[in-house]
């Protein structure tokens, strides 16, 4: 039978209104015995909300289910951008995925990152940390292989890729030292991450396929014996770190996009424009695909700004391909 307690740990997080307002971000501890420690993240952008949704829901169900082994939840990371609905921290305008600067922290963000590298990634040797494209993109759900660095590849990433069940999967490669990439590196814990719907919004479809993606990570980990996995042997690998992979706006304007979400499109094929409404002289400014692929990324937001993302495009791979590249 597992046990479950609180670990909730608080941060300051002073305003000009409130000197020594605090904030507490709630974590549960679902221990079931001997076995590995993962932790499950979601909210780290307050306003991608599917990983946000699928943790509560495991925050109830998941302590009937362990069967060995300890698991965090972590639903809401960034407490206060997840209750004001936005990517950045409200109180600093801090972005916790580059937070993880080490001591001392500066305000807010960085206590919350310097709270979960000290508490939280020594303890475990899985983590999980569900993304979205929060209020300005959307993705075509994705789980997500970032390596940091120099790190070595481990053959792992593919079996948890596999397991958590989407037919796609995007692979980065980080540099910030202060992204929660870096900080797994640093504690030598394994790490996948996910990119789930997005534009602000969810629906319980997409919540769905979160959930069942992080309980097959712990299937894939051991922590679920006898459950039935939702491996999916297609995956197909999308390397979004390529520079052509990515098309910007480079003037602003409204963005109407051509094509959708998961299409596939060739190279210099027209698949949007950009518009100025306000200004009928200019003529509409043809966007076109930097390189043949499916769409795995969409701006959700039409009103555009020079160096915004507009899409990002990548060819479609085999996962086996991943050691190459990594």
């Amino acid at each position: 039978m597992a046990t479950v307690s609180r670990e909730d740990f608080s941060c300051a997080a002073a305003t000009n209104e409130s000197a020594y307002r605090r904030v507490t971000v709630p974590v549960l501890r679902i221990d079931a015995g001997p076995g590995p420690a993962v932790a499950l993240m979601a909210g780290v952008h307050g306003d991608e909300w599917e990983g946000q949704a699928a943790i509560l829901d495991l925050w109830h169900s998941l302590p009937g289910m362990l069967q060995r082994g300890t698991v965090y939840l972590l639903p809401a990371a960034n407490v206060e951008a997840s209750l004001a609905g936005t990517r950045l921290s409200p109180s600093d305008g801090g972005n916790l995925n580059r937070a993880f600067l080490g001591a001392p922290a500066r305000g807010y963000t960085e206590s919350v990152a310097a709270a979960l590298e000290a508490r939280l990634l020594p303890r475990i040797q899985a983590l999980v940390d569900v993304h979205s494209g929060g209020a300005s993109l959307r993705y075509l759900p994705s789980s997500v292989i970032t390596r940091y660095g120099e790190d070595a590849y481990d053959p792992r990433l593919a079996g948890l890729a596999r397991a958590f069940g989407l037919p796609q999967c995007v692979f980065f490669r980080g540099v910030e030292a202060g992204s929660m990439p870096a900080a797994a590196s640093r504690h030598g814990v394994l790490r996948l991450s996910a990119e789930i719907g997005g534009g602000r919004e969810t629906s319980a479809a997409l919540v769905e396929r979160c959930r069942d993606g992080l309980l097959g990570c712990l299937t894939e980990l051991g922590l679920l014996p006898g459950r039935p996995l939702p491996r999916n042997p297609e995956v197909r690998l999308y390397d979004l770190d390529a520079s052509a992979a990515t098309l910007r706006a480079r003037e602003a304007g409204v963005f109407v996009p051509g094509v959708e979400l998961g299409q596939a499109v060739t190279a210099r094929q027209r698949i949007g424009q950009l518009i100025e409404p306000a200004r009928p002289e200019l003529a509409p400014r043809a966007l076109v695909s930097p390189q043949s692929g499916t769409v795995v990324c969409l701006r959700a937001i039409a009103r555009s700004g020079e160096g915004d993302c507009l899409f990002q495009i990548a060819p479609a791979l085999p996962l086996d391909t991943l050691p190459s590249r990594y």
